[in-house]
């Protein structure tokens, strides 16, 4: 994107398994801490599944309230604060990712259901915002949401948007749901080992919760108020391959084609790409085609030369809010120049055969980084953000 025509980011937020903060989450992912642990906040009954990733400090509280709407709520009035914008300032958008939240009744709780309009409302007042929109993509929503509001800056439409995801769906009727497509983890290991992306005995995702949000703002507005440019988003790319309901599509066209359009979205080259976020969830299909998708969109010998990472060994899989969270993640690794690691890739598909930084937080130079975000039902989005 040329110069003076920039989309800002400007604030950060975050709630994840790794703390309430973007820095405390940060900070965990670049050491390569691990959050899957035995969950304990409702029977488990005789599921295969018995891990998750939760969020800290609520595992003992009442489930009387949405979590969606808390994490938000948080992270949204975060990224704010770092702006420099409040709710009586407010900003001209916010789009949030999310797929609601279901609590079944059990005793001293009634059922609860979270609609989607009130988890976007709630964010939409913390923000101050004058419109918002709710955005489904599935596993891709997060990035999507942040994709759409680059393009309503770029587009004139608005001149700040907040952008992310919100999800909590550790809760029985989504666990138990995901357990029925043998989508999650069922390993016979530690917890903390259970997500284990590009691995060869990875066997699904660890479930997590969370939300993640960004103040995005055209330079013009930015550079006006005094703002301080943290990164850049300068390409977006989506596509829907439609191809199953959960499986990934044996030809990768639809990654593939997320990660190039944004590449071309942003005037860049794939050789300019230093860095890429995968979305790496540690299911046996996503993690192969994901790779297979790389190696088309940048060719080979491109694709052998950058490194990749997932940070779901760390944080697991936060559904509609994944792909929010690893843009903050995205932006700080840009900002301290440290590519995160994947925790527990210790036995290598022979498929997933690129350098997936295995052994620890790697210092590098950093000036482009490519976010990816692929969702159940074929959703595919790609980002590209540039150093601040």
């Amino acid at each position: 994107m040329s110069s003076g025509n920039e989309v800002w980011v400007t604030g950060l937020g975050a709630v994840t398994p790794g703390g309430w903060s973007a820095e405390e989450t940060w900070d965990a992912v670049a050491a390569g801490k691990r959050f899957g642990q035995y969950l304990q906040r409702f029977p488990l009954y005789d599921a295969a599944t018995r891990v998750g990733a939760p969020v800290p400090s609520l595992e003992n509280a009442p489930l009387d309230r949405s979590h969606a709407i808390a994490f938000g709520q948080h992270a949204a009035r975060e990224a704010m604060l770092q702006a420099g914008l409040g709710a009586e300032t407010g900003v001209d958008v916010a789009v949030v990712a999310t797929h609601g939240e279901r609590q079944m009744p059990g005793p001293g709780r009634p059922a609860q259901l979270g609609k989607v309009a009130d988890i976007v409302e709630s964010v939409r007042k913390t923000a101050g915002a004058r419109r918002t929109t709710a955005l489904y993509g599935a596993c891709a929503g997060g990035a999507l949401a942040v994709g759409s509001a680059a393009k309503l800056i770029r587009s004139g439409e608005a001149d700040v948007v907040i952008a992310g995801g919100t999800d909590s769906l550790l809760r029985e009727i989504d666990y138990f749901s995901f357990c029925s497509l043998y989508a999650m983890t069922a390993r016979d290991c530690p917890p903390e080992e259970a997500s284990c992306p590009f691995d060869a005995n990875r066997d699904g995702f660890l479930l997590a919760e969370g939300a993640a949000f960004v103040v995005l703002e055209s330079e013009r507005h930015a550079r006006g108020r005094g703002a301080d440019r943290l990164a850049t988003i300068d390409g977006f790319g989506f596509s829907q391959n439609a191809y199953h309901m959960v499986a990934s599509p044996p030809d990768a066209l639809g990654p593939q084609y997320a990660m190039a359009r944004a590449v071309h979205d942003a005037e860049l080259d794939p050789s300019d790409i230093d860095y890429i976020n995968a979305h790496g969830t540690s299911t046996r299909d996503n993690d192969w085609c994901e790779t297979l998708a790389i190696r088309q969109a940048f060719g080979n010998a491109v694709a052998e030369q950058i490194p990749i990472s997932s940070v779901k060994g760390v944080l697991g899989h936060s559904m509609a809010s994944a792909g929010a969270i690893e843009t903050v993640i995205s932006v700080l690794a840009l900002r301290d120049q440290i590519a995160p690691p994947t925790v527990n890739l210790v036995n290598p598909d022979p498929r997933c055969d690129l350098d997936y930084i295995p052994d620890g937080a790697r210092e590098m130079k950093l000036e482009k980084v490519v976010n990816n975000s692929f969702g159940f039902g074929g959703h595919n989005a790609s980002l590209v953000i540039g150093r601040g």
